[in-house]
């Protein structure tokens, strides 16, 4: 099972700086936006995890998140089986298998993700996640929107993760809680 970094002392607490973040998200320049998420995406398709992963499992990036349609399209091109994450009833979390985007409907959240009846997946070693965030830390800690989905996934399951940041969005460090669970990588343009 994944550990938890040890408890950091906070600037601030996680809801303080998640306004923040929101924030600063926000205000980010288009051109900005573009450029870091092709960065990044380049960065990530030439990772040598990603290269040797058997399975991809990756969010499906809305608004101003780290764009991941490339990486999804590009993993499913390259025959790799893609899952995508499903939320579920009482906070719970599985990811389902794609065969193409068109699969997918709004979810709880309004987020596009497979449907119910797509076969669930669940990562091992050798599979690469890729974890959303608002904002990281340079020690993987993460801070996402507040619903816990991926901490208590990521609990139960051990793979290689990498969390997508851009650099703009990145802290010295982030408030943490026993129930955190860092990711292995963080990724930045």
């Amino acid at each position: 099972m994944r550990k938890s970094i040890p408890l950091l002392k906070p600037h601030c607490d996680k809801k303080t700086l998640r306004a923040k973040k929101c924030s600063e998200l926000e205000a980010l320049p288009q051109e900005y936006i573009a450029q870091s998420d092709a960065a990044i995406e380049a960065r990530l398709l030439s990772l040598p995890e990603y290269i040797a992963a058997k399975r991809v499992f990756v969010y499906f990036s809305v608004g101003s998140e780290v764009g991941t349609r490339g990486i999804i399209a590009h993993a499913l091109a390259a025959g790799k089986p893609v899952a995508l994450p499903m939320c579920e009833d009482g906070g719970k979390m599985s990811f389902r298998l794609i065969s193409d985007m068109c699969e997918l409907r709004p979810g709880k959240f309004g987020i596009p993700e497979p449907t119910p009846n797509a076969p669930e997946l669940a990562p091992q070693t050798g599979d690469i996640m890729i974890v959303p965030a608002l904002c990281c830390d340079t020690l993987g800690n993460r801070l996402g929107h507040g619903a816990g989905y991926y901490d208590r996934y990521l609990a139960g399951h051990d793979c290689f993760t990498v969390c997508l940041c851009r650099k703009r969005m990145l802290e010295d460090t982030i408030p943490t809680e026993p129930t955190d669970v860092a990711v292995s990588l963080v990724l930045t343009e």
